[in-house]
């Protein structure tokens, strides 16, 4: 029949301190399993978190990338925008000019 138990040895690297040896049987051996068992899931669900954690950081670093190619279309916008209040603005004094122009060619024409 095999033994059922578990030994826990503590060996010191040096030889020189006292080695340490329990024996985990009955009871404490389910109760260890049992702890063995709940840590390796917690480690397992630990990865999973980690590994979904690092997909939303690969998808955090693709927003990033759309949110500077957004930023960068925006700051082109308004440029372009910029320009054409300043074009509109131009146009505006070239009308103005040739509203006087046009009052004054008729002013001319009438007084004759």
């Amino acid at each position: 029949m095999r033994d059922k138990s578990f030994t826990v040895n503590i060996i010191p690297h040096d030889a020189a301190g006292n080695s340490r040896e329990w024996i985990i049987t009955g009871r404490k051996l389910v109760v260890f399993r049992v702890v063995a068992t709940l840590l390796l899931l917690v480690i397992a669900g630990a990865l999973v978190v980690l590994a979904m954690g690092m997909g939303e950081v690969s998808g955090a670093a693709e927003f990033q990338r759309k949110n500077s190619l957004l930023s960068d279309s925006l700051a082109q916008a308004k440029e372009l925008n910029r320009r054409l209040d300043s074009i509109e603005l131009e146009l505006q004094e070239i009308r103005d000019t040739r509203s006087v122009i046009e009052n004054l060619a008729t002013a001319g024409v009438s007084g004759e």
